[in-house]
C-alpha cells in the first residue's frame, strides 16, 4: 500500500505540473490574442486618420473655385425653375378663365332663382306633411276588445 500511495503522489504531482504548464500556455495565448486584437484596432485607427487627412488636403486644394461654380449653376437652375413656374401659372389662369366662361354660357343664371323657389316649396310641403302625420298619430279611443275565452275540453261545461 505504501508504494501505491507514493505512485499516486507522483502522478498527482506530474498532472499538477502539466496542468500549470497548460494554464500558462493558455493564458499566454489568450493574452497574445487580445493584444493582437487591440493592435488591429490601433492600425485601423491610424489608417483612417491618414486617409481623413489626405481627403481634407485634397478638397482644401481643389475646392477653391468649385463652390463658386456650384453657386452659379444653382442660380441658373433657379431662374429656369421660376420662369417655368410663371408660365405654368399663366396657363392655369387662362385655362380656368376659358372653362368658367364655357360653364357660364351653358348654365343660365336664371336657374338659381327657380332653385330657390323649389326649395321654398319643398319646405312648405314638408311642414304640411309633418302636420298631417301629427294628426294621424293622435291616439283615438279604442273600442273594447272582445275577450271571450274559447271553449276547450278543459273549460267546456260538462254535459250531465
Amino acid at each position: 500500500m505504501a508504494t501505491a500511495k507514493k505512485t499516486a503522489k507522483k502522478v498527482t504531482k506530474k498532472t499538477t505540473k502539466v496542468a500549470k504548464k497548460t494554464e500558462a500556455k493558455t493564458t499566454s495565448a489568450l493574452r497574445k490574442g487580445t493584444l493582437a486584437y487591440l493592435g488591429l484596432y490601433g492600425f485601423a485607427a491610424e489608417r483612417a486618420t491618414k486617409r481623413a487627412e489626405q481627403v481634407k488636403a485634397f478638397y482644401a486644394n481643389t475646392t477653391d473655385g468649385l463652390l463658386e461654380d456650384l453657386i452659379a449653376r444653382g442660380e441658373k437652375v433657379e431662374k429656369l425653375v421660376v420662369g417655368t413656374a410663371k408660365t405654368a401659372q399663366e396657363r392655369a389662369v387662362e385655362t380656368f378663365e376659358t372653362t368658367t366662361d364655357k360653364v357660364k354660357a351653358a348654365v343660365p343664371f336664371g336657374a338659381n332663382d327657380r332653385v330657390e323657389e323649389l326649395e321654398a316649396e319643398i319646405k312648405t310641403l314638408n311642414k304640411k306633411i309633418s302636420a298631417l302625420s301629427k294628426k294621424a298619430k293622435t291616439p283615438t279611443k279604442k273600442t273594447g276588445i272582445n275577450k271571450q275565452v274559447m271553449a276547450t275540453e278543459k273549460t267546456a261545461p260538462k254535459a250531465a
